[in-house]
């Protein structure tokens, strides 16, 4: 549940580790099944993450800080653990990854199943998956996804040990678990205790020393904070400029954010070293074009022929057109002689034959251009890499070339 940061007055204070002595894991399984099958309506829950606007920001900006984190690319198989209602597992099914919704609570599962009715992914994207959670093993098998993410739901776990080793367990080699969660005085917070008291929910300390013992014991090799702050500050001109110079105002942004970050904590865990990064990956694509004639000439109503070679000038293995996401192509766009465009994308080619191969990182390819004949005139022909439905290279700032071309 959201902490409102502030210590509850409250006489009938409720000590998180008597409450998980009295409650079996059976039992707090149970009380989170009744949190909502109780549910007289589901339209927060639905509307969620726009349930609540004094909620909103936070729960964005959270999801936004591990979001980035994580380090997702379409195609990856990410668990949401403790994904109650699904708000953020439908985001991650927009982007295109295979989200599996894991929860105690099989009626939360249901509205989530519910809110992807109404509001349908858009486009051809992986069907989401719904399984529920015994609060001891993930019914996954071992090193089965990409990635893991949990929003302010480990927190309520009164066992972290063992859901970090079975976190580590289902997560592959070189995959990452992002968290957000609150501080290590969230059981005292006012919220806190009105949840323990109402509905004896677990609202545990998060203490970041003792999950990264924890998370060694689970085979996780790393752990990195992220250091953020939600609510924003608002400077006069003048007072941005100066913080923008390291003046004195920086130090009192530095404050605000050291007294944010005393009831957040967004980490990550990582498991072994990363994995090699490819081409459904945007970041850093990177391309060498070298075509072998300066001027280009052909007949209309024939194909068109080039010559080029390609080198793979980043760090990350290109595709084969056989992978569909992220192959890599060269591809072609057409301008007339004046500069403006003919046709964008006009052509794609393979770069190896057949099903193609990888092109890993400093090789190079010879390829053969055969293009879509064009009507007469004068043309321009940019060559661009392209990795299918991630990104043209240029946007990266990789260099293009550009040949004129006479059609007679």
């Amino acid at each position: 549940m959201a902490d409102n940061n502030q210590p509850s007055p409250d006489k009938d204070f409720v000590d998180v580790r008597t409450l998980l002595e009295q409650r079996s894991l059976e039992q707090l399984n149970q009380l989170a099944e009744e949190y909502f099958a109780r549910l007289t309506t589901r339209d927060y829950h639905l509307a969620k993450p726009f349930g609540a606007i004094d909620e909103t920001p936070q729960l964005l900006i959270n999801f936004a800080v591990v979001l980035q984190g994580l380090a997702l690319c379409p195609g990856l198989t990410v668990l949401e653990f403790g994904a109650g209602t699904c708000w953020a597992a439908r985001y991650l099914s927009q982007l295109g990854c295979q989200v599996i919704a894991l929860d105690v609570s099989p009626t939360a599962l249901d509205i989530g199943q519910e809110l992807y009715r109404h509001h349908p992914v858009i486009g051809n994207k992986p069907a989401a998956r719904f399984l529920q959670y015994d609060g001891l093993r993930i019914d996954l098998p071992d090193e089965s996804v990409d990635r893991i993410i949990c929003l302010d739901a480990f927190h309520h776990v009164p066992n972290p040990g063992q859901v970090l080793r079975e976190m580590g367990r289902v997560l592959k080699n070189g995959g990452i678990a992002g968290f957000a969660e609150p501080g290590p005085e969230h059981s005292q917070s006012a919220q806190s205790q009105y949840e323990m008291r109402t509905f004896g929910v677990i609202e545990n300390d998060v203490k970041i020393r003792e999950i990264w013992r924890d998370a060694r014991l689970a085979h996780f090799t790393d752990i990195k904070v992220a250091v953020f702050n939600v609510p924003p500050f608002h400077l006069s001109l003048d007072d941005f400029e100066a913080f923008l110079n390291d003046e004195p105002i920086t130090a009192v942004y530095v404050l605000a954010t050291r007294e944010f970050l005393k009831n957040q904590r967004n980490f990550f865990l990582y498991k072994g070293p990363p994995a090699a990064s490819d081409s459904r990956f945007r970041a850093g694509l990177q391309a060498e074009i070298r075509i072998t004639s300066n001027n280009l000439s052909a007949i209309e109503g024939e194909t068109i022929v080039a010559r080029a070679t390609v080198t793979n000038t980043s760090n990350s293995v290109w595709l084969p057109r056989s992978a569909q996401l992220g192959a890599v192509m060269l591809g072609v766009h057409v301008y007339h002689a004046d500069e403006t465009i003919h046709r964008h994308s006009f052509h794609w080619e393979a770069l190896t034959e057949g099903e193609g191969r990888p092109i890993r990182p400093n090789e190079s390819v010879d390829v053969e251009i055969r293009m879509p004949p064009l009507p007469k005139g004068d043309y321009i022909l940019e060559f661009d890499m392209v990795s299918n439905d991630v990104c043209w290279f240029s946007l990266n700032g990789s260099p293009t070339v550009r040949v004129p071309l006479e059609v007679q």
